[in-house]
């Protein structure tokens, strides 16, 4: 078994609230420099960008995890992690089935799609900030159908979290983790209301220099999905073993 820095959430700049700097090229670079094993992409209800940021990794020592970050009929935010490409871009017509609406840049932000080297190539139109029409137990059941894994975002903020929008988790829901930020396992939040599931943290970075500002620390085999989905199961020795914030980075995060 090695140990494995992980930090399963970030944005690019196709999320219209990630800034325009995080192109895939420089978020690789961050997370290289941060110490980072394995990264997940997580784009607002949008895969468009992980096939750009898994190529700007090739030949690197860092494995990068397609997904997204889904908002729900409630507004509940799930992130859904994909082994390949192939699993990613299958779920991504799901989510233009069940998204509607045309994004104003000006209002909500800009969206734009960039290649590996950190050109931008486009600019998706689609409302990524809206809310899908499907329910949180019907995204999970989605996301397993494509053979992904299902983690309630930041449960511990006061908007957008499973707890936030529902008051409790719903006993169908049964997602593989939960994600508290660091703050909130340190203290700012009751894990009782993990409700027995594993727990996880993550930068959730929307800029450069919060990458790999909160991650989690995974024994495993090797920095891979496979690997993560045992991990979060406990399975053959593969476990999480804690968290890990980086000392003195000045960090731009907001919490709303």
């Amino acid at each position: 078994m090695r140990r494995v820095t992980a930090d399963l959430h970030i944005h690019t700049c196709l999320s219209p609230c990630g800034d325009l700097s995080m192109d895939p090229k420089r978020v690789v670079d961050r997370a290289l420099r941060a110490g980072l094993d394995l990264i997940a992409i997580c784009d607002h209800n949008s895969t468009g960008n992980c096939a750009a940021v898994m190529e700007a990794a090739r030949g690197k020592k860092l494995c990068v995890l397609p997904g997204c970050e889904i908002c729900t009929a409630e507004e509940v935010h799930v992130v859904a992690l994909f082994e390949g490409l192939e699993e990613a871009c299958g779920f991504q017509g799901y989510l233009d089935a069940h998204l509607s609406g045309t994004n104003t840049p000006e209002v909500f932000g800009y969206q734009i799609e960039a290649d590996a080297e950190g050109r931008f190539i486009g600019e998706c139109t689609d409302l990524l900030m809206g809310a899908l029409d499907q329910g949180v137990s019907e995204v999970a059941e989605a996301v397993r159908h494509s053979g992904g894994l299902v983690i309630c975002a930041h449960i511990d903020r006061p908007s957008f979290s499973v707890i936030s929008q529902l008051g409790f988790m719903p006993p169908d829901l049964a997602p593989d983790a939960v994600e508290v930020t660091l703050p909130g396992i340190h203290g700012g939040f009751d894990l009782a209301q993990a409700a027995g599931f594993p727990v996880v943290t993550a930068s959730d970075a929307h800029y450069p220099e919060d990458v790999g500002r909160w991650t989690t620390l995974l024994d495993v085999e090797a920095p891979a999905f496979a690997e993560l989905s045992m991990a979060l199961r406990g399975e053959a020795g593969r476990a999480v073993q804690g968290f890990e914030g980086l000392q003195g980075v000045a960090s731009s995060w907001r919490s709303a």
